[in-house]
């Protein structure tokens, strides 16, 4: 199996890193989905770095070394340091009349000419009066710089001698860099093997993982210069090398696992080369099988898959138990054929276990469910179609059974009355302090460092966009930005409170059409005075000046949306519009540092709805917990039923309860331990019940041959319980949980299981004594 993966990652399969791959949308709304995909493509592709210093020269000087570094490697079709001022002034010119702040229209509807004027001149002394006084002639109401200046987020300088963007804090001046990644950042169908060259040499993160911790480290080690960057490259970057150590870590770990048990058990190499033979073929069938269906296979899928190796080796060590302490007539096609209903019904109930997955509209899952099921049926079509061919010579080790007789008649005398009477209470109690956690933010862990760096960074910069927004809708582009204008009315308040540190919407810089006409009429009445000429008059403008003002003013134009965002200053825009959708058109409002979620949900305007990307999957998958709860039930519906024609009622019934009190004493288990129960601890429940009954059910087909079925269930339970307790070990939460649920629910299965047939087998005991 590692030399299967080591080859599939190898060989670029495609393999799929993204957390969120493994979710369903969590919404119906086409429009919603639409919003969540476009700023989840936009963030992926950004990535941020800070370059601090003692002054901003020497910030500014060890940023350009960084996007210099980040520009060679090849990993970004877009690094930003320095701001194209003279493309932003001239759109900013043009644009000066129709985009004027709402302040400044105000002032000049209520007559306050004068004090405009005023204010205007007072500012050619202040910080940025060299840049107002150069402008002037082309500016000399500084509309232009102030549109230009209104890009900028608080607390957030732009240095005009540079064109570099600076941020202060931590004593410090910090240059930013923007870089947009060539490839999205979840795209890891480029393998990582360490090596740069070939066709996929700059795919997926890890170059751009790489890239920017070489421009982190060159800049830090520059005397006095520090450096942050964030970006989801750098998380998934980690994420996929962290997962695929974990599938060799549970597959080698399993293999080996496994081969030691059975040499224990069998003592020949040849039963356990022959053991391993369903396994292999189980993986590969898997792999193609899952790879062809999807397209591509996630990394969490193959973890999942590691784990595999307990379940898909049990059909063929039940064949070899089988012929422990036999004569030398036997054989392993009477042994196949003998085992063929217990083996059938064991991969049919496994199967419907799995498939259970597939129900629910979680893509990992489906992929979890179609690679095991189709594994597991290749395991067992090996078994039943291969070993009588394979193994038609195979002489039986007439004395292995010694080795296990201890054990099994230790094993045999557990699940007595007394001990589940015993076991009643620490159950119920432990059943009674079962609790749920669905939190999204539950299933993912960050980096220390990745994270260490990312709230400095947001502390230096509180205006980064979080998950949840705003999505505005309307008939045209025009009621979308009144829209906006009405949700920005209600925002401000919450603003002031700083129940929320910034907000993001275009109709900030660009009002709606309405709007631009009466700005640029009120400006055309009011510059009509002859205070304003004989203003401009006083600052030293010359007559060819002040007529091409003139000019400007009178031939002042509105902009529509998509003029704005193909222009220089509004191109950043284009993450907050959607465009025409199957409503009409649509925009978002982004959100920073939120305090106050309550808050914001409560904000009612016609066309706006608040959208929690975080909470709506944390209530779906709330949701579909208890699903999987109920599908579990249903499965044990479906699994009786099964085993009622072959086995009757009583049969049946006594075949599923070691399974039911397994997973109860799981729950229990979870419930004493304080482990939350979550989607996939709830979706294992599945597993357990499936694996459990396939364990009963050898008992009850094993008829007087119950020592073999107990070494076969011991085996089993043992390479189960190997995989999937290195599973629980995973440092990823959602294959911890489902790894614990299912060691849990095995363990009591293989305890219990003699249940299926405890008195028949404790008088056989009696017999063998």
């Amino acid at each position: 199996m590692s030399i299967l993966l080591a080859n599939l990652f190898l060989r670029g399969l495609p393999v799929q890193t993204n957390l969120m791959a493994l979710l369903p949308s969590g919404e119906s709304d086409p429009v919603a989905q639409r919003a969540v995909r476009q700023l989840e493509q936009q963030i992926g592709e950004r990535h941020v770095l800070l370059i601090g210093a003692s002054t901003a020269p020497a910030a500014i000087a060890a940023a350009d070394q960084a996007a210099a570094q980040l520009l060679q490697s090849g990993a970004f079709s877009r690094v930003t340091l320095r701001q194209p001022r003279g493309d932003a002034f001239a759109s900013a010119k043009a644009l000066r009349y129709a985009l004027a702040k709402p302040e400044t229209i105000a002032l000049l509807k209520h007559g306050e000419l004068e004090q405009f004027l005023q204010d205007q001149a007072a500012q050619l002394y202040g910080p940025l009066g060299s840049l107002r006084a150069a402008l002037l002639s082309q500016d000399p109401l500084f509309l232009a710089g102030d549109l230009i200046s209104r890009r900028l987020a608080e607390g957030i300088d732009f240095d005009p001698s540079s064109g570099v963007v600076l941020l202060h804090g931590e004593n410090k001046v910090w240059a930013l860099i923007e870089a947009k990644s060539k490839t999205k950042a979840f795209d890891d169908s480029g393998n990582d093997g360490g090596n740069d060259e070939g066709n996929n040499a700059q795919s997926g993160p890890a170059p751009t993982a790489r890239a920017i911790k070489a421009a982190l480290s060159f800049a830090k080690h520059t005397p006095g210069v520090d450096a942050l960057a964030a970006g989801v490259a750098l998380h998934t970057d980690l994420a996929s090398k962290t997962a695929k150590a974990e599938i060799n870590r549970i597959g080698i770990g399993s293999w080996l696992g496994a081969v030691l048990l059975m040499w224990l058990a069998f003592r020949r190499v040849s039963a356990i080369l022959f053991c391993l033979i369903p396994l292999l073929v189980a993986t590969g069938v898997a792999i193609l099988a899952t790879s062809s269906v999807f397209g591509s296979i996630h990394v969490l899928t193959l973890v999942f898959g590691a784990s595999l190796i307990g379940v898909a080796i049990d059909y063929g060590t039940h064949c070899f138990a089988d012929s422990l302490g036999a004569d030398r007539n036997w054989s392993i096609a009477h042994a196949v054929q003998q085992l063929r209903p217990a083996l059938f019904y064991g991969v049919a109930t496994s199967v419907t276990g799995y498939l259970a997955l597939a129900i629910a509209p979680f893509p990992g899952l489906r992929e979890i469910a179609v690679f095991s099921s189709t594994g597991l049926i290749a395991a067992y079509l090996t078994v039943v179609m291969a070993f009588p061919v394979l193994l038609k010579h195979y002489q039986p080790n007439t004395k292995g059974m010694r080795l296990t007789e201890s054990i099994i008649k230790l094993y045999a005398q557990i699940p007595s009355k007394k001990y589940l009477v015993l076991l009643l209470i620490p159950a119920l109690y432990g059943l009674s302090q079962l609790r749920a956690n669905d939190d999204l933010h539950s299933f993912y862990t960050v980096d220390p460092e990745l994270g260490q760096m990312e709230q400095r960074i947001k502390a230096l910069f509180p205006h980064a966009p979080e998950n949840q927004f705003f999505l505005v809708e309307g008939r045209d582009a025009e009621q979308v930005l009144q829209r906006e204008n009405a949700l920005l009315a209600q925002l401000n308040p919450l603003l002031a409170q700083q129940k929320v540190s910034s907000v993001r919407a275009i109709s900030q810089q660009l009002p709606d059409m309405a709007t631009q006409t009466r700005n640029i009429a009120t400006l055309q009445h009011a510059l009509a005075a002859p205070q304003y000429s004989a203003w401009l008059r006083e600052l030293g403008l010359s007559e060819t000046a002040i007529n091409a003002d003139r000019a400007a003013l009178a031939a002042a134009k509105t902009i529509d949306v998509q003029s704005w965002l193909e222009r220089d200053l509004g191109r950043g825009d284009a993450l907050l519009w959607l465009g025409k959708t199957e409503r009409g058109y649509a925009s978002l409002v982004l959100l920073s540092n939120i305090k106050d979620k309550n808050a914001l949900a409560q904000i009612r305007v016609d066309g706006v709805r608040f959208v929690d990307r975080v909470d709506d999957l944390s209530d779906l998958m709330a949701r579909y917990r208890n699903l999987a709860l109920a599908l579990t039930a249903a499965s044990l519906l479906a699994m009786l039923m099964l085993m009622v024609p072959r086995h009757g009622w009583r049969g049946a019934t006594l075949i599923i309860v070691p399974s039911v009190l397994a997973s109860l004493g799981a729950l229990a288990l979870f419930g004493l331990m304080g482990i939350a129960l979550n989607l996939f601890s709830a979706f294992a429940l599945l597993i357990v019940l499936a694996l459990g009954i396939d364990y009963a059910i050898f008992f009850r087909e094993s008829g007087e041959e119950s020592h073999c079925a107990m070494l076969g269930v011991m085996l089993d339970s043992s390479t189960t319980l190997l995989s999937f307790g290195l599973l629980a070990m995973s440092s990823l939460p959602a294959a911890q949980s489902f790894g614990l649920m299912v060691l849990f629910g095995i363990s009591l299965a293989f305890i219990f299981a003699p249940l299926a047939r405890v008195q028949s087998l404790s008088t056989q005991h009696q017999q063998t004594i």
